[in-house]
């Protein structure tokens, strides 16, 4: 799993990110939000995802692995 540290370096990079169901999503990580500031207390960060058109968030939980593809 990712760690919390990890999500809150990706912050403006471009990102490819497969969750653990197997699916993708790619595009610039516009967001991060620590465990102590969200609700449920789970770290989450935002991507505006350039296949579907919108920004999505995904929590720690749900992260298999992330690839920076461009920094």
């Amino acid at each position: 799993m990712i760690s919390e540290r990890e999500m809150s370096r990706l912050r403006g990079k471009m990102v490819k990110v497969t969750t653990i169901d197997g699916d993708f999503v790619r595009g610039k990580c516009v967001d991060f939000t620590q465990a102590l500031d969200n609700e449920p207390e789970v770290p989450s960060i935002c991507i505006n995802d350039l296949d579907r058109g919108f920004k999505v968030e995904l929590e720690q939980n749900e992260i298999e692995s992330i690839e920076v593809i461009k920094s």
